[in-house]
């Protein structure tokens, strides 16, 4: 019951906590709305990379994900939604078209999740050999995806480029402070926890660029969640490898252990 109990709570707690955060602070809908889209994704295979830079409990923070990508295919859906409708009342209302969104659910998670299924089934020797490069393409893939949003609203980024770092900043150190705070209340473990933490923030942001570009229609929020995801990026690695020299240092490693 851990497992799952770990996925719902991400959507539900990430939910509440970006979506009163940018209404306290009054951010604009596009940023809302991106930040209720990434936390409504499921975890991105990116918190392993986290995970293992870390020096976490790798298998358990593989299983978060896949778990949670499996839940994504109902979950997701009804995340966004809920979000959307319930913190998103400005003058600039979102519609959300289940169909739409359903497809892109699909396009997005449903068929990699099983293609990727099938050629594990079908060759499990050449994944293990290829395990590297095939998680390098995939995050490549995703930086082409933001790396075109980027390019198609570059003027509009240019424009508000202190918000959107200052509200990814922002959000960035909420869900990896929750991502903590939940760690230390569900496992004792010190490499269980830095397995859980990279969950929170990292969620799949292709799939949250494709609802918000193909099935919302705000490009505006898919700007935000590629400025996020850099954030996330240059954030996330340094602390993980600080996480690992630190408790790699005999001098600190019983605080490392409480600390962590």
């Amino acid at each position: 019951m851990l497992v799952p109990g770990i996925v719902i709570g991400q959507w539900i707690v990430l939910t509440m906590v970006v979506a009163l955060a940018g209404r306290m602070l009054n951010l604009p809908a596009e940023i809302i709305g991106g930040a209720v889209l990434v936390a409504a994704a499921p975890v991105a295979g990116l918190s392993g990379f986290y995970t293992q830079l870390a020096g976490g409990h790798l298998a358990l923070a593989v299983t978060v994900a896949a778990v949670s990508n499996v839940f994504a295919i109902v979950v997701t859906l009804l995340v966004a939604m809920i979000g959307l409708g319930w913190f998103l009342h400005t003058g600039t209302a979102v519609d959300l078209p289940a169909a739409r969104v359903a497809q892109q659910m699909l396009v997005g998670l449903l068929l990699p999740l099983l293609a990727g299924m099938a050629i594990r089934h079908r060759a499990p020797r050449g994944v293990r050999r290829w395990r590297r490069p095939l998680h390098l393409l995939g995050t490549l893939a995703v930086v082409a995806v933001l790396g075109l949003v980027v390019i198609d609203q570059y003027s509009a980024i240019r424009r508000q480029i202190g918000t959107l770092l200052g509200a990814a900043a922002l959000f960035t150190l909420l869900m990896l402070a929750v991502g903590l705070l939940a760690a230390r209340i569900w496992v004792r473990s010190a490499a269980d926890r830095r397995a859980i933490v990279w969950g929170f923030p990292a969620r799949n942001v292709a799939l949250a660029t494709l609802i918000a570009t193909a099935a919302v229609g705000h490009v505006s929020m898919a700007s935000f969640i590629a400025v996020l995801f850099a954030t996330q990026v240059v954030t996330l690695i340094p602390l993980a490898l600080w996480m690992r020299r630190r408790d790699a240092n005999p001098r600190c490693g019983a605080e490392a252990s409480k600390a962590t």
